[in-house]
């Protein structure tokens, strides 16, 4: 669980719920000044986020039906009011495992915290004014059971666009519930919403009366009463025009040209990542060189240089190079998310993931894979059919992470002149569908082996609007995404570069511990075309994807290399096997350990987290499987490759 400004200990708890895409986690930014990641698919929220009620003033706002709500003073006067966002539900029969952590809060509050209440003392449900009869009837569901509920009523100024403008009074009079128009994306409606938060707390949780399994009937008899409420809180908009974007949505959603959109789009992304980059990876370079330089000005000779010039700013340099690309990925992401795209790549690929054993769902945290393994297997639970689940888990490893881009960049680099980076766009499209179709045969191969019936249920996502992305919106969310990996790889990197550096220069350079280390694995990196010092460079990876490069830096450092990229790319270039002529780093080697990269070495923390999520024989068995499977199939490439005369 995530907190923000808060701890468990609030004596006065408020859940957001809602269905999946209903606006929940930016209401929960702008309630509580936190800035998590907001998506516009399913499942972006697998556990809660906790935060505090920010105050806009004291003055009470007007609410539609929120003038019976009187607050007891003592409540009033709470030094904090919880926020608590929760995975998307629909109903309050909880489908999979990330719908039962929604279900777990609104019951067993108590047990999530620690200690507090054992149930909320208000409920705010958001409910999509573009589709509230889908989300309306989990609010009578709420109303039902005997929880306090607020109605956040979302995205209406597309609904107006449609023609099909929800009246917040109207709603309210027909639900007797206070309701509230929020605009999640600007913040509108957001002081009247915290104000209705504050005003309508009751004084203790109230008794509630959980619903069992809801029959046929009685699930066509919520519909009806939301359409019942839908109609009568419908605006005369008969002079607006609805929106014209529905042109967009028949290119997407085709069957052939959907698949022809996702490429183009795919290819642009990664075009963007590799070409666009460019100039600030040079700046980020020469700040490094610049460092390295004048470390080496001021610094005496002796161990304190090498392990400043050589361990960390080489090590560090070799690494952060790459945020560029990163920081470029993660804004190209939030653009698609924003523009609600990526909601019909769903739809695009469901039917080619039906093909290989997994759920349309698995589209969420194979997507997430792209960005971070660890976050991806977390919105896994978001999968109801364990056969499905188990094959999502299993492959997304296979998934080119954010941490491989600074490999990526290093083996392209190596392989694509200066003078053609156009070309790297496109081998990096490359790299990623190959992932994919990696992962499609190991799922292949999973589903014969897991003996579990697959899961009946079909795929289903609400697809959001098409509108304008809000730029101040994904420049944050890439920013604090960008500095949330700089954090979690900057010590990693910097420890491991020193530990590098220790280990390359004790006791001597000549006689080290990484040189016996390294001779003792070479036997079995020869048929992969490269030497010792690649080989511990892959131990190191196993820390985190990027260490590679760092590590690499850190050991040809020690040897007189630059502390820029373009120095290890030059180093990397004239480098050859202990006694002999023959290059190390060659296009066959390289591509191999491209091949390498694709498969093997999911980080340790990926193996914990899949040791949580199922077993610690399913990620022990993964992690092997993995890297031997890696290791003959790259094998395999740089030997066929010479087999056929490349180098």
């Amino acid at each position: 669980m995530s907190t923000a400004g808060t701890t468990a200990a609030s004596t006065v708890t408020v859940l957001l719920v809602g269905a999946p895409n209903a606006g929940k986690t930016s209401l929960y930014n702008h309630l509580t000044g936190s800035r998590y990641k907001t998506v516009n698919y399913p499942g972006a929220t697998v556990e809660y986020s906790l935060g505090r009620l920010r105050r806009f003033g004291d003055a009470p706002q007007e609410v539609a039906g929120a003038a019976d709500c009187h607050t007891p003073a003592a409540i009033r006067a709470v030094d904090g009011i919880g926020i608590m966002d929760t995975p998307g539900i629909i109903s309050l029969t909880p489908r999979s495992a990330d719908e039962q952590v929604a279900l777990t809060a609104l019951t067993a509050l108590g047990e999530v915290l620690g200690e507090g209440p054992a149930r909320p003392h208000l409920v705010v449900a958001a409910v999509d004014a573009t589709q509230p009869g889908r989300h309306l009837p989990l609010v009578k569901q709420l109303k039902d059971a005997g929880f306090p509920v607020v109605v956040a009523l979302t995205m209406n100024d597309l609904a107006r666009l449609q023609g099909k403008e929800i009246d917040a009074n109207r709603l309210s009079s027909f639900l007797d519930l206070p309701v509230v128009e929020v605009d999640g994306r600007t913040g509108n409606g957001t002081t009247e919403l915290s104000s209705c938060i504050e005003s309508c707390l009751p004084e203790a949780p109230a008794e509630i009366r959980m619903p069992g399994a809801l029959n046929a009937q009685e699930i066509q008899a919520g519909f009806r009463w939301a359409d019942e409420a839908t109609a009568a809180s419908l605006r005369n908009a008969a002079a607006v025009q609805p929106t014209r974007l529905g042109f967009l949505d028949r290119l997407t959603l085709h069957p052939v040209g959907g698949l022809v959109t996702f490429a183009a789009v795919m290819s642009g992304l990664f075009w963007l990542v590799f070409t666009a980059a460019g100039p600030l990876m040079d700046l980020v370079e020469s700040f490094f060189g610049w460092l390295g330089t004048l470390a080496t000005a001021n610094i005496p000779e002796g161990l304190l240089r090498g392990l400043v010039v050589d361990g960390i700013v080489a090590g560090g340099g070799g690494v952060f190079v790459f945020v560029p690309q990163i920081a470029i990925l993660f804004l190209a992401i939030g653009l698609l998310e924003d523009s609600g795209y990526l909601a019909r790549g769903a739809m695009t690929v469901d039917r080619f993931l039906s093909m290989i054993g997994l759920n349309g769902k698995s589209f969420v945290p194979l997507l997430s894979g792209n960005a971070c393994a660890i976050p991806a297997a977390m919105a896994a639970r978001t999968i109801p059919g364990r056969k499905e689940r188990l094959l999502t888990l299993l492959v997304i490893p296979l998934m080119s992470c954010s941490a491989r881009l600074p490999v990526w960049g290093l083996l392209l680099g190596f392989l694509i002149p200066a003078e053609k980076a156009w070309l790297g766009g496109i081998a990096l499209t490359g790299i990623y569908l190959a992932s994919l179709v990696f992962a499609s045969l190991v799922a292949l191969v999973g589903a014969k082996i897991l003996r579990i019936p697959a899961s009946e249920s079909g795929f289903q996502v609400e697809l959001p609007q098409w509108r304008p992305p809000t730029f101040r919106t994904v420049v944050v969310s890439a920013w604090d995404r960008t500095v949330s990996y700089v954090q979690r790889a900057g010590l990693t990197i910097l420890a491991i570069s020193v530990g590098f550096w220790a280990l390359m220069t004790f006791p001597n350079p000549e006689n080290s511990v990484m040189n016996g280390l390294g001779k003792l694995i070479e036997p079995m990196l020869a048929p992969m075309g490269v030497d010792w010092k690649v080989g511990v460079s892959l131990l190191a990876a196993f820390a985190a994807r990027e260490v590679f490069v760092s590590a690499l830096g850190v050991i040809y450092s020690v040897e007189g290399a630059e502390d820029a990229t373009d120095g290890l790319l030059e180093v990397m270039r004239n480098a050859t096997f202990e006694g002999t002529n023959q290059l190390v780093f060659t296009p066959a080697s390289t591509v191999g350990l491209i091949v390498f990269f694709l498969i093997a070495l999911q980080c340790m923390t990926t193996v914990a987290v899949m040791r949580r999520e199922v077993s610690n024989k399913f990620a022990l068995g993964q992690m092997v499987g993995f890297v031997a499977l890696a290791w003959v199939l790259s094998v395999i490439t740089v030997q066929g490759l010479r087999l056929i005369g490349v180098p």
